[in-house]
């Protein structure tokens, strides 16, 4: 249910600020050569792990929010560039998907007339024809630290990388080598191994390296499957299934007529991250909310962005509602199927309090107070 002061010029006016202040995508020179180093990374890394003979590339997918055109810049003088690339390794036809659950989860099992792969054998579950995921990301893990990255420092003569970094938790901290003023450390990042690369002893931006299987591997009709636990920490062998590609194309083109459905998400993105009882909400229940606005709503002028900020949070909230949102992708996959039900009706509560008060003055002086929050931050920051 739309509220009248959901398109009031003051309230269209204090979103645009939130907006402008806490929600705005990174630009500039600093992308573009953030860019063009990603693409010195990805061809040595696929060169040195074909040579350990146990991870063929098959190619490199990108996806993520800053392909996307969502990602939010963390402060003026902190782009927080961030690069998720998928690699897609050879295999996966020779992989079919068995025992799939509502939370997106399956296990990968080995065609009769698989070809014998090492990578394969080395990851297989003992007595099955099982591919284990954490099996395959801790070899994966092993053989990027295998690649020798400071031999990097050969392919960055004539630019101002001075420093190389892989880094997660403290306590797996390795460093194995030293080169000239670059310096290299591997650690687990959830299912990726995170690289931070450091320009001039300031952080440059971040390249989040994932293994995935395409079991199908005809281009536009991938089935992806990346190697991310259920838990923190665990065994399990079970692959998630990812429509990070559908959801890249699904954004490709989104805002040609000049609209403001990227800008809504960049601002619900900010405003889940400024509320504690928000903040267990992911980007993936983020871009779900915004997807089925937009089969709802047809026009999404800039004139229209608070309507639709407010009927996207709507969407998320009829959703909490009935403690289910089916994946955009695939509606048999359930998003909140891991997540307390208290946890969701807490939000869904304070959701609701908020877009359908009698007046705006509250949700106001939320977002207000949340551009005076960032303001500070940022403030103190540029002291320090």
């Amino acid at each position: 249910m739309s509220k009248e002061w959901h398109k009031s010029e003051e309230f269209q006016r204090c979103c645009r600020e939130f907006h402008d202040a806490c929600a705005r995508q990174p630009c500039g020179k600093n992308v573009d050569e953030a860019k063009e180093v990603l693409e010195l990374i990805k061809p040595y890394i696929a060169e040195k792990m074909a040579g350990q003979r146990i991870f063929e590339l098959k190619r490199y997918e990108h996806r993520g929010s800053t392909y996307e055109g969502v990602k939010i810049a963390k402060s003026p003088t902190d782009q927080d560039l961030e690069f998720d690339v998928m690699f897609v390794m050879t295999g996966g036809r020779d992989l079919e998907c068995h025992d799939m659950g509502l939370d997106g989860f399956a296990k990968l099992k080995l065609k009769s007339n698989a070809k014998p792969r090492e990578l394969f054998q080395k990851t297989k579950e003992k007595d099955t024809s099982y591919i284990s995921a954490i099996k395959t990301k801790n070899l994966f893990y092993s053989h990027l630290d295998g690649c020798k990255l400071k031999e990097f420092k050969e392919d960055f003569k004539g630019t101002d990388i001075t420093c190389i970094v892989v880094e997660s938790k403290p306590a797996k901290y390795r460093e194995d080598f030293k080169g000239d003023g670059l310096t290299c450390r591997l650690f687990d990042h959830g299912p990726a191994i995170k690289v931070v690369v450091y320009r001039d002893q300031d952080k440059f931006f971040t390249l989040d390296l994932a293994p995935h299987f395409d079991l199908n591997g005809e281009p536009g009709k991938e089935e992806m499957y990346v190697s991310k636990a259920k838990k923190k920490g665990s065994n399990d062998i079970q692959w998630l299934r990812s429509y990070s590609l559908d959801e890249k194309r699904k954004f490709d083109g989104m805002d040609r007529d000049n609209g403001c459905r990227k800008m809504v998400l960049r601002t619900m993105k900010a405003f889940v991250k400024s509320r504690a009882e928000l903040s267990w909400l992911t980007s993936q229940h983020l871009k779900t909310a915004l997807f089925r606005t937009i089969d709802a709503q047809q026009s999404w002028k800039q004139e229209e962005f608070s309507q639709r900020f407010m009927d996207t949070l709507g969407t998320l909230e009829e959703c909490l509602d009935k403690r289910t949102m089916p994946s955009y992708f695939q509606p048999g996959t359930d998003l909140f199927e891991n997540y307390k039900e208290e946890t969701m009706e807490a939000t869904t509560c304070r959701s609701r309090r908020l877009r359908l008060s009698n007046n705006c003055q509250s949700m106001m002086k939320l977002l207000s107070s949340s551009i005076n929050k960032w303001k500070a931050d940022n403030s103190v920051s540029q002291i320090v």
